[in-house]
């Protein structure tokens, strides 16, 4: 009996199901913490250190109402870290 996959289809979901072999947990002193906890520690610091750059410059009355603009910032850089350190 001949398989109905393409081989391509084989190929690919290897390659996918290949991500889930890792644990996402890292130790730290002893405790094992998410890695999606420390990329989002990562992420508020880094915004923080934006804001604080972007006071000096002088530029952060130009960049939007802040509401809006720092959870994207830390959205964006905790999910770099994410894909940078644990993807």
């Amino acid at each position: 009996m001949r398989s109905t996959l393409h081989p391509l289809t084989a190929h690919v979901s290897s390659l996918l199901a290949a991500g889930y072999s890792r644990n996402p947990n890292v130790e730290i002193v002893g405790s094992y913490f998410p890695g999606w906890m420390i990329a989002l520690a990562v992420g508020v610091a880094l915004s923080f250190a934006a804001h604080s750059l972007l006071r000096r410059q002088r530029l952060h009355y130009a960049m939007g109402h802040p509401a809006v603009i720092y959870p994207g910032m830390v959205l964006l850089f905790a999910c770099l870290c994410w894909l940078c350190f644990f993807a």
